[in-house]
């Protein structure tokens, strides 16, 4: 587990595909904030369409590669949290959520992770690691 969220500590920016609400494939990039019990958060706005399409569809993506095409995929389900410490955490972490959002009691905040199936691949010949989150 602990080479997957080294991954994610390494190469932060990430793509996440969700359902959107119109039946059509979606992906944009997310950020990587920590991890925390063996699972990584991440965080978006009520206010968006990607928080309105996995609250009604939590079923996600995310891939992220280095430049030497390593890859990692998460394939799995997101847990939105209420949680005012991990909010905090998420704020504490990065400087423009802080000015975006400002206290964890920020009504459109929104901090989640994904649970599911990692998978760590590359070019090499050798057979994609696996992982449970």
């Amino acid at each position: 587990m602990s080479e997957v969220i080294n991954f994610l500590k390494e190469n932060t920016l990430i793509y996440l595909a969700t359902s959107g609400l119109d039946g059509n494939a979606k992906v944009r990039p997310i950020l990587f904030y920590f991890e925390e019990d063996g699972k990584p958060y991440f965080c978006t706005a009520n206010t968006k369409p990607m928080f309105k399409e996995l609250d009604a569809n939590p079923n996600c993506e995310i891939v992220v590669a280095t430049p030497e095409f390593a890859w990692l995929r998460i394939s799995g389900k997101v847990e939105f949290t209420d949680s005012i410490e991990l909010k905090q955490k998420v704020i504490d972490s990065n400087e423009l959520v802080k000015t975006l959002y400002e206290t964890p009691k920020n009504p459109t905040f929104e901090v989640f992770t994904i649970s599911g199936n990692a998978t760590i691949a590359d070019f090499s010949g050798e057979p994609p690691k696996t992982f449970q989150l």
